[in-house]
């Protein structure tokens, strides 16, 4: 199966070219601010490197988010109209999952953290089971604190990685101590992207297939505090 693999979610932008597992051809460009228009070329780029044309792909597999609002819109928004457009499967990954698989030959948990400010984090928890990436904790927006008692409660090594991770090890390591273990070089990979798309059933609703984004966006909580008694909790469809 070929699959083209897109995460604009966080700092990198990745894109790759996959036969099954095999990378063919990719990208990992870190500025951030270039993303919406980096990507379409990133994509001219690496599938020309592969050989293909746009026909020969048969799934595109996104990093569905949580992550930057508007890198996480990006991405969904250019994998939903490659899909539709070329009439090809796509499939949606967590972002912190594909950062968690990064994490091997560990049977402690795996907490992938996006620093998300004030102290919260988007953040899941994931153990290795048998080769497979297995959530523990479903991925949402939450207080650090509240996480971390969470995770006093148990007795494994825990791993964080990612910019939450980054960002508050010095309250991770004094609420946790040696049971937490820091990885500071861990990055998102193009491979486990594909490896997690590869394994995932595609999305079979393509017009409802959006963005996680775990919290409402600014613009949601502007409306929201403009509008208090509205019952309504679609804003996109309001304004």
């Amino acid at each position: 199966m070929k699959l083209l693999a897109i995460d604009t979610s966080n700092a990198p932008l990745i894109v790759a070219a996959a036969q099954n597992k095999q990378i063919l051809a990719q990208t990992n460009d870190t500025n951030q601010k270039a993303h919406s228009t980096n990507l379409m070329p990133a994509i001219d780029q690496v599938t020309k490197k592969a050989g293909w044309q746009p026909q020969d792909i048969d799934r595109v597999v996104v990093a569905q988010g949580p992550g930057s609002f508007t890198g996480v819109r990006i991405a969904v928004t250019v994998a939903k109209m490659l899909a539709w457009t070329l009439d090809k499967e796509l499939v949606g990954v967590s972002s912190l999952a594909a950062l968690a698989r990064n994490v091997h030959d560990t049977t402690g948990l795996i907490v992938p953290l996006f620093d998300a400010r004030h102290q919260n984090v988007f953040a899941g928890v994931y153990q290795n089971n048998q080769e497979q990436l297995v959530s523990q904790l479903i991925d949402q927006h939450i207080a650090l604190e509240s996480l971390l008692s969470y995770l006093q409660k148990q007795t494994q090594p825990i791993y964080f990685l990612g910019t939450g991770a980054q960002n508050y090890h010095e309250l991770i390591t004094a609420t946790l101590g040696s049971q937490a273990i820091i990885l500071n070089e861990v990055a998102p990979q193009a491979s486990s992207l594909v490896e997690l798309g590869l394994n995932q059933q595609p999305v079979l609703d393509l017009d409802a297939f959006s963005p996680t984004y775990l919290r409402q966006t600014q613009a949601e909580m502007v409306w929201a505090q403009a509008h208090p008694h509205s019952q309504s909790t679609n804003y996109v469809e309001d304004v």
